[in-house]
């Protein structure tokens, strides 16, 4: 019963948290309720038995990638009119969204996949370890996220350089 109703909070927090991310018009304040999201996935993460993921989420997505992105934001910023979004309203992008949760929650609803089964056996340590770092394990999705992180802080690093020079 305790995790129904820490699933529900934490749905509820990550829907709230997303809105306000694409909603708020200052950026900071988004970078803020991003880290809300990530911290709110991680508590979901940890209700449903998967801890290390949990962890990993605070530690990499709210410690790592939530400080780059609020770095980026306080390095672009070069006034305070730099720090407002306009309030645009784009019917293309509300309907296209429409369309993704509707595909999506279509196929939540049909997928068989969802039904709870037993319990598997826990990983042990070497095993992650090789699925981790194997060819065809995800090291290449790592890398990618590496790199991109990487691209970022340069192109943050770029973006502010004095342009009068």
């Amino acid at each position: 019963m305790l995790n129904a109703i820490a699933f529900v909070i934490l749905g509820c927090a990550i829907i709230l948290g997303a809105f306000s991310v694409v909603t708020v018009r200052n950026v900071m304040h988004a970078a803020y309720w991003l880290l809300e999201v990530a911290v709110a996935v991680a508590g979901l993460y940890y209700f449903m038995s998967a801890e290390y993921i949990a962890i990993m989420q605070l530690l990499i997505y709210v410690g790592a990638v939530g400080m780059l992105v609020i770095f980026t934001v306080m390095i672009t910023q070069r006034s305070q009119v730099d720090n407002e979004r306009p309030g645009v309203f784009s019917l293309f992008a509300f309907i296209a969204s429409g369309l993704l949760f509707a595909a999506i929650a279509y196929g939540v609803i049909k997928s068989p996949s969802l039904v709870a089964s037993a319990p598997q056996a826990p990983m042990s340590l070497l095993t992650f370890g090789q699925q981790l770092f194997s060819t065809n394990g995800w090291v290449l999705a790592f890398e990618i996220a590496s790199l991109l992180l990487t691209v970022a802080l340069v192109a943050a690093v770029w973006w502010t350089k004095d342009r009068d020079n």
